[in-house]
């Protein structure tokens, strides 16, 4: 045994040096920096396209507010009547889409992350199905249900004799509901990986203590998941704030800020008016990611 330490000692190097036995970190950092660069090499392809195809055309449109056209078209639809009805329609349903999806998705986006049960992959496609639809689709459907020989107005015609919600897939209300379509299975299908990756070991303990499922859901759950929460939130007000197909199908009696885009483009012309209008929506949204998220990065 003293040999053997003697000789341990003798390999160990003077000066409180390393010891040889001791393991180069050397090649695993110079591998660890190699696969660095190669993801980044990975990701040029996608991060030229975004700059090309998205960030390019934002510059661009922000710098038209340094023009006079610009500056004077972004007071024509931040003053002008119409333009500012727009913007209000679209942000007061964006809000109120963002915020009952939410509430919708909840329970599902719970029982899918912590339930398991014959027939769940199913429930999972058939709630995602309609982020399949275009908006067009979404739009009919919406008139299929609500339209005035809709499925809805006919029931209650036979039901009551009387003509109810006979054509309000046409009204602001009928665009809420149709933006409902698709917001609510984006808001579960967002929760639900926020969800599962909340610990088992918290649930099990809240119900060792006697909590009952709902209890556990409001005071642990979540609590948790704020954040998740705000994120989802943030997305769906973004995805209907932007949403034109649903309504460019509903719209008849008003107008909202995409649509009107669409108008100023295609019916006047009016470039800096759409590119106005289409700043006010990117800075909404914007705003809207960085309030919710708490202005993290």
């Amino acid at each position: 045994m003293r040999s053997e330490a003697a000789a341990v000692r003798k390999e160990a190097p003077h000066g409180g040096g390393r010891s040889l036995r001791e393991p180069d970190a050397t090649p695993a950092r110079a591998a660890e920096e190699a696969t660095g660069w190669s993801g980044a090499l990975l990701c040029l392809p996608l991060a030229l396209t975004l700059a090309l195809v998205v960030y390019w055309p934002l510059s661009h449109l922000f710098s038209t507010l340094f023009t006079r056209a610009g500056s004077e078209a972004l007071w024509q639809v931040l003053s002008a009547g119409r333009y500012r009805t727009s913007l209000l329609n679209s942000l007061l349903l964006s809000v109120a889409a963002a915020a009952l999806s939410l509430l919708l998705s909840l329970i599902p986006a719970w029982v899918l992350a912590r339930e398991r049960f014959r027939g769940q992959g199913l429930l999972r496609g058939l709630i995602s199905l309609p982020l399949t639809f275009s908006g067009v689709l979404v739009g009919f459907l919406a008139v299929v249900m609500l339209g005035r020989a809709g499925a809805v107005p006919s029931l209650l015609r036979f039901l009551t004799g009387r003509e109810l919600l006979a054509g309000s897939a046409y009204t602001l209300g009928g665009l809420f509901t149709a933006y409902l379509y698709f917001e609510v299975p984006r808001a579960v299908m967002t929760l639900e990986p926020s969800f599962r990756r909340i610990p088992g070991e918290l649930d099990a303990a809240a119900r060792s203590l006697g909590a009952v499922p709902l209890s556990r859901f409001g005071r642990v759950f979540l609590p948790i998941a704020a954040p998740a929460l705000r994120a989802t939130f943030a997305l769906a007000f973004s995805a209907s704030l932007g949403s034109f197909g649903v309504a460019l199908m509903l719209a008849r009696r008003f107008t909202v800020a995409p649509l009107e885009v669409y108008t100023q483009l295609t019916g006047f012309s009016n470039d800096s008016v759409a590119g106005a209008l289409c700043l006010v929506l990117a800075a909404s949204s914007f705003l809207a990611d960085r309030l919710l998220s708490g202005g993290r990065a």
